[in-house]
């Protein structure tokens, strides 16, 4: 019999395989046969740790939204430690921040073409998509400490300016992780927008 710590690895390499399947193939791949092939593991193993194709899907999407919990706990920690306890930030230094952030995301490839994948797959299943989308208690407090950054860096920094530059990382994340837009272009593109706010 499996020990719990096995259990759980062998779940997380079931996750990790589905994950590179579905950026690799697309959403409509995953199947429970493909990831016992991707992961290298004995027949049913999958089936074994995801009765249903449903299920499936929750291992994947939990996985992502553990990640992306992850991703902004790391954001709020570097934001707030390397900017917001300052009296005062440039905007050259916020946007060192922002660009480390896009680079950091942009890194993990296929986390990140699975998850647009996703969503875009599952617009008929809003319980599974909202998982992926809907923001929670993390995205809140993200929202606090950008919008103490903003202010610092001497720029508006207001609900609205502080969600228009989320959409703007968000997508050059997108143009980086499918599109593969040039890297150099990022820090160019935060910090004419930084600055522009600077001139409202």
């Amino acid at each position: 019999m499996s020990t719990p710590a096995e259990r759980s690895g062998r779940r997380t390499t079931i996750a990790d395989s589905a994950i590179r399947i579905i950026a690799r193939d697309g959403v409509r791949a995953l199947t429970h046969r493909a990831v016992d092939r991707e992961a290298d593991v004995p027949s049913g193993t999958t089936s074994y740790h995801a009765k249903t194709r449903s299920a499936l899907l929750e291992i994947v999407i939990d996985t992502l939204s553990e990640r992306a919990i992850a991703d902004a706990h790391h954001v709020t920690i570097s934001l707030g430690s390397e900017l917001v306890s300052r009296d005062r930030v440039s905007v050259a230094e916020l946007t060192d921040a922002l660009v480390g952030l896009v680079d950091t995301l942009v890194a993990r490839t296929d986390d990140m073409r699975a998850r647009y994948a996703l969503i875009l797959e599952l617009a008929d299943r809003p319980d599974l998509r909202d998982r992926l989308t809907a923001p929670g208690d993390v995205h809140e407090m993200t929202t606090r400490i950008a919008a103490a950054a903003l202010a610092k860096a001497g720029v508006p920094s207001d609900v609205d300016q502080v969600e228009a530059l989320t959409g703007l990382t968000d997508a050059l994340v997108l143009a980086r992780t499918v599109i593969g837009r040039e890297p150099d272009r990022t820090a160019a593109i935060i910090g004419n927008y930084l600055r522009g706010l600077g001139e409202v």
